[in-house]
């Protein structure tokens, strides 16, 4: 009977993520979208097949096969600018809206319409990396301009679920074309569109600081801006009046530059009112990737994480609840120093061992880990039948150990030393202090 429960709850439960997620609502919308059965949905490169082959074959050509190279090209990313460290206020955060594909609608960025070996007076269309594109309406740029208008619509009707599958189905575009499993690969066509998203988010840059705003930090396709506001109500205006003026801006340089019509929209996404750029962990530079920011949602303001513990698979559930807290008491104005007395104590108290898990997965079998053996590897080995592919496990005074299987005590120093400091320091160093400072264990160090 046990047994027969734990499979209905099983099916039962699946149901409900199902339904929730909208999952096999998605793979029709995308199934339909791009000619694949359902089962074959996330294929990328027989979705772009199915699209592109029909469109070269009215234009009379022929598609070439998969061919087989050499070491392929690399492919550049997008632009990625140092951090300004710390804590900022009132930050305006922009993205471009769609930016690949927005760049190969512009920039008329197409395989038929590449031409590799172009004549001196030839007009084409040159990008950035030396790749250049006839003028003549391609077959990817023609191939989104059906799709764009398409999510639009969906949008504005309140379809998310085909809005969501022409967004996957676009934002596909440049990874086929960097594959080199695609018959229509081509790392100068693929750069093209990474060096001409590099160009234009530095010439937004460039542009925004000289409207007088500093950017703080900037990421392929986004930018934070510093306001010069007080208020945040204010800082909301110059967003919006700083995006439109961004905007057309922009459609004059395209032209300029390339005679073409900018298909590119930058968007006024998010105010922050506090944003922290943390530093690296063992240097100065600044953390790229990672920040926190002090968000309003619908009325009610909350700490948002990207790329930092909180949102890491790698980290217990232990520094993400302290991460939490402690950037809450930080954006809010308020003391932190009793904040954090009182966790580690409530952690050497054993309070907080639900929070203790480690859970790390086994890449290869046990027997393979010879020259190093990490904590998960160590753990796995003490079970008493073979593991599954996820270990979970602590810390305690005689080392990595599984749950359920210990029989040692939890080695809570190493938790405040591995889970708990790093989080603090991270902020605290940026705020002239440190955890050891907080905690009254900070050493001077010796002049000679």
């Amino acid at each position: 009977p046990a047994f027969v429960t734990y499979n209905l709850t099983d099916a039962r439960l699946v149901t409900r993520i199902l339904q929730k997620t909208r999952l096999v609502e998605l793979a029709v919308e995308r199934s339909l979208l791009s000619g694949m059965p359902l089962d074959r949905v996330s294929g990328s490169i027989a979705s772009f097949d199915f699209l592109y082959l029909g469109e070269l074959r009215k234009r009379g050509r022929v598609a070439p096969t998969v061919q087989v190279k050499g070491e392929a090209e690399p492919t550049a990313g997008g632009a990625v600018l140092e951090p300004v460290t710390g804590l900022h206020e009132n930050i305006l955060g922009f993205d471009f809206k769609s930016l690949y594909p927005s760049l190969i609608l512009t920039f008329n960025i197409d395989p038929a319409g590449h031409v590799p070996s172009p004549g001196a007076d030839e007009d084409l269309i040159r990008a950035p990396n030396g790749a250049c594109f006839r003028r003549e309406p391609g077959i990817l740029p023609e191939i989104l301009l059906r799709l764009f208008p398409r999510r639009e619509a969906a949008k504005r009707s309140g379809d998310a679920v085909t809005s969501q599958a022409i967004k996957i189905l676009m934002n596909s575009f440049y990874g086929v074309l960097a594959t080199p499993a695609c018959r229509f690969h081509s790392a100068p066509v693929a750069n093209a569109i990474t060096h001409f998203g590099q160009s234009i988010l530095l010439w937004t840059k460039r542009h925004v600081e000289e409207l007088g705003h500093r950017v703080l930090y900037g990421d392929t396709d986004s930018l934070f801006v510093e306001s010069n506001a007080t208020a945040p109500e204010y800082a909301r205006q110059v967003g919006r009046d700083l995006v439109q003026q961004i905007n057309r801006d922009l459609s004059k340089h395209v032209f300029a530059s390339h005679r073409v019509a900018s298909r590119l929209e930058l968007e006024f996404q998010q105010l922050y009112l506090k944003l922290f750029l943390p530093a690296m962990r063992h240097g100065t530079a600044g953390a790229r990737k990672r920040y926190a920011g002090w968000v309003e949602d619908d009325g009610r303001r909350q700490v948002a994480f990207v790329g930092m513990e909180s949102v890491r698979s790698d980290w217990t559930d232990l520094s993400k609840e302290f991460q939490h807290g402690l950037y809450e008491r930080v954006f809010r104005g308020e003391p932190v120093e009793d904040f954090i007395r009182a966790f580690v104590g409530s952690l050497r108290s054993g309070e907080r061992d639900s929070l203790l898990v480690y859970h790390k997965s086994l890449r290869k079998p046990l027997s393979e880990y010879t020259e190093t053996t990490p904590p998960h590897v160590k753990a796995a080995r003490l079970l008493p039948t073979p593991p599954g592919r996820r270990i979970a496990y602590v810390m305690t005074q005689a080392g990595p150990q599984p749950c359920g299987f210990q029989d040692s005590p939890i080695d809570y120093e190493h938790y405040i030393e591995k889970q708990v400091e790093p989080v603090a320091d991270a902020l605290l160093t940026q705020l002239g202090t440190s955890f050891r400072a907080v905690m009254g264990t900070e050493r001077q160090l010796e002049l000679f």
